[in-house]
């Protein structure tokens, strides 16, 4: 009876231990899930405590785009480009903080860097004034000297002739005053077989308006002070490089990306209030039927006001892609400042 009791008190302890033990594990997993970084916004935050700007930049735009992080994460994402020493990047934003979150402690803050920054974006415009052509030529470092052609990893065809040649005399054919003022704001040129050629990252990075896809489906695009073309897409499900692009798809995506780059030299003018106002109210006036067409260029937040002028001003340089009788149909007080900011007729 002794041993029997005995047995009993020690099975009981062996359970209420085994519960212990159990909500204890329940409890360190628990934990853990709390604090994962399952979202874009810890892990941005992670990579900016590590000084992996880059990293945390992209990351931030995520969570922008997908969990409404809004102008805390604007101004980190800020900060991140400050950091790399993207400073017009950085400018875009942070003027975008202030014009969009007034109210709010981040715009303060914002405002103290776009106070050290404006000077230097408008002293790179002013600069245009003093630059011409042939001065171009006399320093021997005209836009057609500033191209990058990469080489192909392995597997992959190099850049044709063709391509290269192409681009060049897209370069050529710009207006001169634009050559002038991507000549004064260092512009460079990178034409890869594809994107994940110039950047292999890029292979895994969701990009940008894609709905989900990467950047291996990208033409191009413009990065620091880098117009990048691509010849070729990838294949997202079988990974295999696709034929080249026809000429006219690479001048379209040229001359976006061109607007892009025309963006920066300005000092971000999509950020500011004399494109941002008649943006919006075009905005304002697209009709339901015709909001589709024109998706891309209405993202939400900051997206939509850099994409729409990009592309507006490939369609004010003569270059506009599938969607031009549209953006013209829905963005005519846009496409109008852009025209004025850029002095064409």
């Amino acid at each position: 009876m002794y041993l029997h009791s005995r047995l009993k008190q020690a099975a009981a302890a062996v359970f209420v231990a085994s519960i212990l033990a159990l909500s204890a594990a329940s409890a360190v997993l628990a934990e853990g899930q709390r604090h994962a970084p399952t979202s874009y916004l810890p892990q941005a935050r992670q990579m900016y405590r590590a000084k992996r700007y880059a990293e945390a930049s992209r990351l931030y735009g995520l969570a922008i785009q997908n969990e409404g992080a809004g102008a805390g994460g604007y101004l980190y994402m800020a900060h991140c480009e400050y950091m790399l020493g993207h400073l017009s990047q950085a400018l875009h934003y942070y003027q975008f903080i202030t014009q969009n979150y007034r109210a709010l402690p981040e715009a303060k803050s914002a405002a103290l860097y776009v106070a050290q920054l404006e000077p230097i974006a408008r002293k790179q415009t002013r600069m245009l004034a003093h630059v011409s052509l042939s001065g171009m030529g006399a320093q021997g470092t005209t836009l057609l000297d500033r191209f990058e052609i990469v080489r192909p990893t392995a597997g992959h065809p190099e850049v044709s002739t063709t391509t290269i040649d192409s681009v060049k005399e897209f370069v050529r054919s710009l207006p001169p005053q634009i050559q002038s003022l991507l000549q004064t704001n260092g512009i460079k040129f990178c034409i890869t077989p594809t994107l994940i050629d110039k950047d292999p990252a890029l292979g895994y990075q969701e990009g940008r308006g894609y709905d989900g896809y990467t950047y291996k489906r990208c033409p191009g695009m413009f990065k620091g002070n880098t117009v990048i073309i691509c010849e070729r897409l990838v294949d997202e499900a079988s990974n295999d490089v696709e034929a080249p692009l026809p000429v006219s798809s690479i001048a379209n995506t040229f001359h976006h990306e061109i607007g892009h780059a025309l963006d920066s030299c300005l000092g971000n003018f999509s950020a500011s209030e004399d494109y941002r106002h008649p943006y919006y109210l075009d905005v304002a006036r697209i009709p339901a039927d015709g909001a589709g067409s024109v998706s891309y260029y209405t993202q939400k937040s900051l997206a939509g006001q850099q994409e729409s002028c990009a592309e507006i001003t490939a369609n004010v340089l003569g270059h506009g892609g599938v969607n031009a009788s549209a953006l013209r149909a829905y963005f005519p007080q846009s496409m109008l400042a852009i025209r004025k900011k850029l002095n064409i007729e």
